[in-house]
């Protein structure tokens, strides 16, 4: 049965200003890790470079702020479970 590795971009804003953007990836084993990127772009970019599929979207956007996360999936294989999740470093 095929497995897999998930990992979420979320975007922050408030009002119309981006505040932050990180990737989170998801652990079977262990805490999940996080990374702050300096641009949704190249994150959007590297994550697809290493193998990452955009999967889901989901958020809220109100006049006073909310968010935005875009989900990825990839095939979870024994040389990827070992690694840093990207193959790159989006950031």
């Amino acid at each position: 049965m095929q497995q897999w590795e998930y990992c979420e971009l979320r975007l922050d804003i408030s009002g119309t200003v981006m505040i932050r953007q990180s990737v989170r990836f998801y652990q079977a084993k262990g805490p999940s890790r996080e990374i702050i990127v300096p641009s949704r772009d190249q994150a959007i970019a590297e994550l697809g470079l290493a193998g990452w599929e955009m999967v889901g979207v989901a958020g809220s956007l109100m006049q006073d702020g909310g968010g935005l996360s875009l989900f990825f999936k990839r095939p979870l294989t024994p040389s990827n479970e070992e690694s840093d999740h990207t193959g790159t470093n989006p950031g």
